[in-house]
């Protein structure tokens, strides 16, 4: 193990009234939240983004990816979940669809999850453990979805990936009823839009929602944007980057499946649970979305985490973001 991984491991383990001791740091107060203090010391001592200053490779996308997995920040779930590995192949490709199986299973419904990363980077093994905590949780089983990435793969291609994975469910006897997409940042992105695409195509609705942190408004202007949009993990420019390599052409922004802010009062949705983080630059924009499902009359809970951030889900090994996830798990729970 080497000594950065067991420092790492250290600081997961100290109280942070320890650490208030040995580390002097100003709390950080904006729009009357404050942010978990352990959050605070993990974000300072984390680089930049740098993605948007070089020219992406899949080669840069491994060694991130990689790094993510061998310095994991999530938490390992406590009791085994069994994992089958599934090969589909879309449009010539082959793409990885992984299953989890808790120990305990309450329910016949089961869960398709997108992971995030932009749609630029991220894999099933960089949620991994992630997704295996939520199973256990959720007492259900839980497919995660290797789908393409930008800027190889450009919309409407995760969501073609999306639509043959539903169809492969529906193959095994679930039902798009008996189904609940779920994901995180893009991943919570890719869940909605194909929900759209559903319903304009006039296909069956999956039974609920669950929109972690979703990126929905490629214009990147919100006023969290502008305030949480450097020095929270997640920066503005990074993800204004990130659209970028997702958008194929300029007619994608009219695109209601791109852009979420475009959502129509007429369009059916499922249930929709939307989670938001306080320093997130991404808050604003999943709170208008939350108010434009409302407003075209969707079953619409939203919970805010005033004292989180952008990634909090994976990133467990810090107790608030435990009690966070945990915590709204129970409630997406109710509405599978």
């Amino acid at each position: 193990m080497s000594y950065q991984k067991i420092l790492l491991n250290i600081f997961f383990l100290l109280p942070a009234w320890v650490l208030r001791i040995f580390v002097w740091k100003k709390d950080v107060y904006i729009r009357g939240q404050v942010l978990d203090f352990k959050s605070s010391i993990l974000i300072a001592l984390t680089p930049s983004s740098l993605l948007t200053k070089v020219e992406f490779a899949d080669d840069l996308r491994n060694a991130i990816n990689d790094a993510r997995i061998a310095m994991p920040v999530s938490a390992k779930s406590l009791v085994e979940v069994k994992t089958v590995d599934h090969e589909l192949l879309s449009e010539g490709s082959s793409i990885l669809l992984r299953e989890y199986t808790p120990k305990v299973l309450t329910t016949e419904k089961v869960v398709l999850y997108f992971h995030g990363g932009g749609y630029v980077i991220g894999d099933v093994m960089t949620h991994d453990r992630w997704v295996s905590n939520m199973a256990n949780i959720l007492e259900a089983k839980v497919y995660s979805l290797n789908y393409r990435l930008a800027p190889e793969n450009k919309f409407p291609k995760a969501i073609d990936d999306a639509c043959l994975t539903l169809e492969w469910l529906n193959n095994l006897g679930y039902q798009n009823s008996n189904i609940s997409l779920c994901g995180d940042s893009a991943g919570a992105h890719l869940a909605a839009a194909t929900s759209n695409h559903l319903a304009m195509s006039n296909k069956s609705m999956p039974s609920s929602q669950c929109l972690i942190y979703p990126m929905t408004d490629p214009s990147c202007s919100s006023e969290s944007h502008s305030l949480f949009g450097d020095g929270y993990f997640l920066t503005n420019d990074t993800m204004v980057w990130f659209w970028e390599q997702l958008r194929g052409s300029n007619n994608d922004n009219e695109d209601i499946r791109f852009d979420l802010s475009k959502f129509p009062i007429n369009l059916k949705n499922p249930k929709t649970l939307i989670i938001t983080a306080g320093f997130d630059p991404l808050c604003d924009e999943g709170e208008e979305y939350a108010a434009l499902l409302n407003n075209a009359g969707v079953s619409i809970e939203h919970i805010h985490y005033p004292n989180m951030f952008h990634g909090f889900v994976t990133m467990t090994k810090l107790k608030a973001a435990k009690y966070a996830a945990e915590d709204f798990l129970s409630d997406y729970k109710k509405i599978l």
